[in-house]
């Protein structure tokens, strides 16, 4: 009975020890009998990526990250241990890259063709291709942390233009260009009515001109009639008609000639209107040159409108900087 305990014993012992064998030769993704190689990159910072984590290559699993250390020239190596029927990319570069929203981090191998299009990611891989061409260029993309941060900058700058904005229309700009609106309609209104004031006295000078001309008219009539009958009037007694005659035409010349007066006192009259009108402008026109007033204001201070387009080519670089990186500001990834 006691030696048969001590074989269960015995026998749960070598069990434990098999368990713990194989299930540290899973966790280590050794492979027996297989033909792994190693291949070595070159790297600024490697961001969270810790030894063991995977490489992938088109998302498949390929091989698992060996070691990590410090070279020189402030460089840091990282060792990976890949499958040896794996055919890499022509061109093989490594990004280190954060692979779920938990912190975990992996290695992915692509083509230098196919790098994303990121001035910062180009200029890391090729400051390690220059290093030398013995290991891979690599490079580290930004985590979800330095996203969040950067768009903490993003959401600062565009608070910073919201109050540049605030402060070039507040309340009192808004209140200046209303009244300088107001002004301005008042001016076209006062205009207006002088030109209807003006266009209805014209158009009375315009008539009295037309009846003093008709009138004229008809005394040139009258008189050729007269001239024409003078010699059969000597003949036939009608000197008398005649004289008839003469006396409404010397009271048709005083009429048109009181006519002519009116149309004179109305002309002086008018010339005056013009006059003052003339004045008004001359005096509006030189305060806005003076800059006097809120359009004189307007006119020579350009604060409002330097504000503005500044604000405006903030705004334009920071879309086209979001269209030209858009990898640098967002980042997705599935797990």
């Amino acid at each position: 009975m006691k030696r048969a305990n001590e074989a269960m014993v015995g026998v749960s012992v070598l069990i434990a020890i098999v368990v713990v064998v194989a299930g540290s030769v899973w966790l280590s993704q050794l492979r027996f009998g297989g033909s792994d190689i190693t291949r070595k990159v070159r790297v600024r910072t490697t961001g969270g990526l810790n030894v063991g984590d995977p490489v992938l290559l088109r998302g498949v699993r390929i091989g698992r990250v060996e070691g990590i250390a410090l070279a020189k020239d402030d460089w840091v190596t990282v060792s990976l241990r890949l499958r040896g029927a794996t055919v890499l990319p022509k061109r093989p570069v490594a990004l280190f890259a954060s692979t779920t929203l938990f912190g975990d981090w992996g290695v992915q191998l692509i083509s230098h063709d196919h790098l994303p299009d990121d001035p910062e990611v180009h200029r890391l891989i090729d400051e390690a291709t220059r290093a030398g061409n013995d290991m891979l260029p690599g490079a580290a993309l930004p985590d979800v942390g330095q996203l969040t941060a950067q768009a903490g900058r993003i959401a600062g700058d565009l608070t910073l233009i919201a109050g540049r904005v605030n402060a070039a229309f507040d309340s009192s700009s808004a209140a200046r260009l209303k009244s300088a609106f107001t002004d301005l309609s008042r001016l076209s209104s006062v205009l207006r009515t002088i030109a209807q004031g003006q266009e209805s006295t014209l158009t009375h000078i315009g008539g009295n001109l037309d009846t003093g001309t008709a009138l004229l008219a008809q005394t040139a009539k009258s008189i050729a009639r007269a001239a024409s009958r003078v010699d059969s009037a000597t003949s036939r007694d009608q000197l008398q008609r005649i004289f008839g005659h003469t006396d409404s035409i010397t009271a048709n010349l005083t009429n048109v000639s009181d006519n002519l007066r009116s149309l004179a006192h109305a002309a002086a009259g008018q010339q005056q209107a013009f006059e003052r009108i003339v004045a008004r402008t001359d005096s509006t026109l030189a305060r806005l040159q003076a800059g006097e007033g809120t359009l004189g204001r307007l006119s020579r201070d350009t604060t409002l409108y330097n504000e503005a387009f500044e604000t405006v080519r903030a705004l334009r670089q920071l879309v086209q900087d979001i269209q030209k990186n858009p990898r640098r500001y967002f980042s997705f990834s599935v797990f």
